[in-house]
């Protein structure tokens, strides 16, 4: 039987994210303005994969909040054989500011989208999804980790593949600069840095 497919999890705590920046070698933003700048320089690239979701996948955009940079949802995954829904939609949004993230009062509604089915079922099948986890993962490493459990041991990992980050080097220096860059393939592609190990016995 083929073991269950990595979960998605996400975290604003920052001692927990400060752990994996000592971890990776990555800092963290030293403030909410700086973090705001990536952010901000990211958003043509995040806005440009969610209109491929749009455009190339069957998705449709969602009534516009001005909080929100996209609120976006696709079809449910599943239907009964008499084409009746089996799953509700799934729901993407990102924010306007990175900041949201953090806000107590956001954090269920963040949590029903990163802990929803959409990133394991689509992060390898659908381009767009797997980049903007990606993106996300670059931004905040640590807020969002892939956990995969097998025997009692769980593989934790907060940043993306280094061949993802070599195919998009030129998008990421635009965001964060020469230095910041290296520093993320230099964690990237050293296991020990980018992924964590947790027994669960």
């Amino acid at each position: 039987m083929a073991s269950p497919p990595p979960q998605l999890f996400f975290s604003p705590d920052v001692k927990h994210m400060d752990e994996w920046a000592t971890r990776t070698g990555i800092p963290l933003t030293s403030s909410a303005e700086a973090l705001g700048t990536f952010y901000a320089r990211a958003h043509r690239w995040l806005v440009a994969l969610k209109a491929q979701l749009v455009r190339n996948h069957g998705w449709r955009e969602l009534p516009h909040d001005s909080r929100m940079l996209f609120a976006i949802e696709c079809p449910p995954l599943y239907r009964s054989s008499n084409g009746v829904s089996r799953t509700p939609p799934m729901h993407l949004q990102l924010p306007t500011h990175a900041s949201t993230f953090f806000s107590p009062e956001r954090r269920v509604q963040w949590e029903m989208i990163f802990h929803s089915a959409l990133f394991p079922a689509m992060r390898h099948s659908v381009q767009p999804v797997g980049d903007i986890l990606h993106i996300l993962q670059c931004l905040l490493t640590g807020m969002l980790v892939l956990v995969k459990e097998v025997d009692s041991l769980e593989t934790i990992r907060a940043l993306p593949p280094p061949e993802w980050i070599t195919a998009n080097e030129g998008m990421l220096i635009e965001i964060f600069g020469s230095s910041h860059f290296r520093k993320l393939m230099k964690a990237a592609s050293d296991k020990r840095l980018s992924f964590k190990l947790r027994s669960t016995a």
